[in-house]
């Protein structure tokens, strides 16, 4: 398991926030991304409407690989790169929150057509 150190912080600072997609990579595709987060992603550009920080709650998409434990929270502020990113150590239940979202907001829209 891997985990974030920051070097004398005064103090923890933590933020709401609310994954609006799930971005699954393979392996390769994940490390390179999370050694290069300043690079332009066409995956980021594609949701760039989903991510915003909107009274206080910062909305991102979950970038993940298909094998890993681990993802990275990105809010592109509108950019095709991860202006903000947060390293998130475990994503199961992330993902399980998504997905159980994703089926409510289908049952919804099942419901009104």
């Amino acid at each position: 398991m891997r985990a974030v150190f920051l070097r004398k912080e005064p103090e923890i600072t933590a933020s709401e926030f609310c994954v609006e997609k799930v971005i699954t990579l393979t392996a390769e595709e994940y490390a390179a991304f999370t050694q290069n987060l300043m690079h332009d992603y066409d995956f980021i550009r594609e949701h760039v409407n989903l991510m915003c920080e909107k009274d206080g709650v910062w909305h991102c998409l979950l970038v993940t690989s298909e094998d890993m434990e681990e993802g990275i929270l990105v809010e592109s502020e509108g950019s095709s790169y991860a202006r903000y990113s947060a390293f998130v150590p475990s994503v199961k239940g992330l993902i399980e929150q998504y997905q159980t979202m994703q089926e409510t907001q289908d049952a919804a829209m099942e419901m009104i057509m």
